[in-house]
């Protein structure tokens, strides 16, 4: 009984690690005050710092993926910069890679950075709002663990974000930004593996919510009673 057990957890374990994406789309974000994501207020503004991995050290070969589905009623896009390259280096230098071959209008003059503004977003049936931040394709697959490519600064091995996206909260509501890959055929985003497998990556999903005024007022006012009511308590037991 022992021994089939050891298999069964063998092989589950096998079966979670084939099935797992290869490539993980990983954000952090900075805002104004430092204020949760939840209980941002109009006028705030979002950063987001988005690098790829690569956990499992797959051969990755191809990349298409972008910035997608936000409100902009809620969260109005500002700008972003998105690197070149390489990804999934493969050597110290980290020269053997796959690189952005995506194309704007404008670029950094000094980094050669791409550049998005807000008559860059295109409007995506079944998406919504969405841009394009990485197109990479090469006929030898790329197996770093993303962790020494080059950031927006250029620097290997410095963990600096690869793409910079700013948003600006704009009304009060709620918002859903995803970066990474999308089903829909009209954007064609996946993760290119040997033989021409393809699949989706593990997307970064930020929500976003800028609460009504009444409604953090509210919060205040319980916080409040809840201090008086304690209070009351212990004068109460004296």
């Amino acid at each position: 009984m022992k021994l089939r057990t050891m298999w069964l957890a063998l092989a589950s374990c096998l079966f979670a690690a084939s099935t797992a994406n290869a490539l993980t789309f990983v954000a952090t974000t900075t805002t104004t005050g430092n204020r949760p994501l939840n209980a941002l207020q109009v006028g705030d503004t979002i950063t987001v710092g988005i690098r790829m991995a690569n956990p499992a050290a797959v051969a990755i070969f191809g990349i298409g993926a972008g910035a997608q589905g936000w409100d902009n009623a809620v969260t109005q896009f500002v700008s972003a910069e998105l690197n070149l390259g390489k990804y999934f280096c493969t050597n110290v230098a980290c020269t053997l890679g796959l690189d952005n071959g995506v194309s704007y209008p404008n670029s950094d003059e000094n980094t050669g950075n791409f550049l998005v503004g807000p008559t860059d977003v295109q409007t995506v049936a079944g998406i919504g709002n969405y841009f394009p931040i990485v197109q990479a394709i090469a006929t030898t697959g790329r197996a770093g663990d993303g962790a020494r490519d080059p950031g927006i600064d250029g620097v290997v091995d410095g963990g600096d974000a690869q793409f910079r996206v700013v948003f600006t909260a704009l009304a009060e509501g709620t918002s859903t930004i995803t970066f990474g890959t999308d089903p829909n055929p009209t954007v064609g985003n996946v993760v290119v593996l040997a033989g021409g497998v393809t699949e989706q990556a593990t997307n970064a999903v930020l929500n976003i919510t800028v609460p009504e005024p009444g409604a953090a007022l509210a919060g205040f006012g319980a916080l409040g009673f809840a201090v008086a009511a304690a209070g009351l308590r212990r004068r109460m037991s004296n």
